[in-house]
C-alpha cells in the first residue's frame, strides 16, 4: 500500500532510499574520508538494531543509524550516524552532540567499551549550509579557552553538489538522488524528470527500480501539485524507449483512481451527470490536454471550460494536440 500523503515527503523518501542497504553503502562508500573508506570493511555495514532515543523523547529521532567493522579485524565497532536535514539547522550541533553521547550511555550500560561514530549529515535545502556542525565553531571563545568546548567532526553532505552517477550500476539509486535533487526546486522541471525515467527504463525487471519507480513519483506528487500527475504521465512516456510498451506505473495508476488530480475533484464536486467514473475519465483527459498544450507552448484552456464539454470532445482535443506534438 502506498503512502500517497507522507508527514514530511523529503524525510519519508530519504528513509525509503537508505533503508535499502546497497543504497547506504554506496553513499557511505561516495561520502567518507578516503582514508576510512579504505580501512572499512563495507560489507559489515548494516542497520543498527538497537534505539537510543528514550520513550519520553519528544525531539527528532536519529535517522538512519549504521554499525561497520575495519578490514584488518580490529574489533573496534563504528557507528555511522545518517542524518537528514531540509532546513539548515542552528542546533544540529547540539543534537549530534546529543546522539552520540547516548550511543556511549547505552554501550556503557551495556558493559561495552567507547566506540567510534562517524557523524554524516545529508543536506537537502535551498539555502547554502552556513551552519556550524561543531560546538566549538559556534562558542565565542579565545584559543586558550577553545579545548574546553567539546568538539566532533562531522560530514556534511549537500546534496546539490553530489554527482548523482558515482554508482552507475545502480540506476535506482541516481533515479533517486536526482528526485532529491529537483525536488527542491519552485516547479517541477520537465527535461530532468524525464531522464530520471530513463534511466528506470528496465524496472520492471528488477524489484528495487520497480519500488525506486513508485516511490520517486509518489514523492514528486507529494512536493508538488497533484496536478502534474497528467505531466508525470508524459515524462514517463517520454523516458521509455520507442516500442517498450511500458505499462503505467503502479502507484500513478492508484493515484487516479483515488481522485487525487485537481481536475478529477473539479470534476467531482461539479456533480457531472456522466457519474464518478466517467468524471475520473474526464479529468485525466482534461488534465492531459493542458499538459500537450504546455508542452507545446500553447495557450492554456482554463478547466472551467474543458469541464463544460462532453468525453467525446474532450478526446478529440486531445487527438488533435497528439498529432502535432508527433509532427514536431
Amino acid at each position: 500500500m502506498f503512502e500517497f500523503h507522507p508527514a514530511n515527503p523529503h524525510d519519508h523518501f530519504f528513509r525509503r532510499t537508505f533503508d535499502v542497504l546497497p543504497n547506504a553503502r554506496a553513499l557511505l562508500k561516495s561520502q567518507l574520508p578516503a582514508e576510512l573508506v579504505a580501512k572499512l570493511d563495507l560489507q559489515s555495514i548494516q542497520p543498527a538494531k538497537e534505539t537510543f532515543l528514550t520513550a519520553t523523547d519528544n525531539e527528532s529521532r536519529l535517522d538512519l543509524l549504521f554499525t561497520a567493522r575495519l578490514l584488518d579485524g580490529t574489533s573496534l565497532l563504528i557507528y555511522l550516524l545518517l542524518e537528514h536535514k531540509s532546513w539548515v539547522d542552528r542546533r544540529i550541533a547540539l543534537q549530534l552532540l546529543k546522539y552520540v553521547l547516548r550511543i556511549h550511555e547505552w554501550q556503557d550500560r551495556n558493559g561495552q567499551p567507547p566506540c567510534v561514530v562517524v557523524p554524516l549529515v545529508v543536506y537537502q535545502g535551498t539555502q547554502e549550509w552556513d551552519e556550524p556542525t561543531s560546538l566549538r565553531h559556534k562558542v565565542n571563545a579565545d584559543q586558550d579557552l577553545q579545548g574546553f568546548v567539546p568538539d566532533m567532526q562531522v560530514i556534511l553532505v549537500d546534496l546539490g553538489g553530489v554527482k548523482s552517477s558515482f554508482l552507475p550500476e545502480l540506476p535506482e539509486l541516481e533515479a533517486r538522488i536526482r528526485a532529491m535533487q529537483i525536488a527542491r526546486r519552485p516547479e517541477l522541471p520537465y527535461q530532468p524528470t524525464v531522464a530520471i525515467f530513463e534511466l528506470l527504463q528496465g524496472w520492471e525487471k528488477s524489484d528495487s527500480q520497480n519500488d525506486a519507480l513508485n516511490d520517486i513519483v509518489v514523492y514528486l506528487c507529494s512536493v508538488f501539485d497533484a496536478k502534474n500527475l497528467n505531466w508525470l504521465t508524459q515524462a514517463f512516456r517520454a523516458g521509455q524507449a520507442p516500442g517498450s510498451g511500458k505499462l503505467m506505473p503502479n502507484c500513478l495508476e492508484a493515484l487516479y483512481e483515488q481522485g487525487v488530480e485537481q481536475g478529477v475533484q473539479q470534476g467531482v464536486e461539479q456533480g457531472l451527470e456522466q457519474g464518478l467514473e466517467q468524471g475520473l475519465t474526464q479529468g485525466k483527459v482534461v488534465g492531459s490536454i493542458q499538459t500537450m498544450q504546455r508542452m507545446l507552448n500553447l495557450p492554456i484552456t482554463p478547466e472551467s471550460e474543458l469541464l463544460s464539454r462532453s468525453l467525446d470532445e474532450l478526446r478529440a482535443i486531445a487527438a488533435q494536440l497528439e498529432s502535432s506534438a508527433g509532427q514536431r
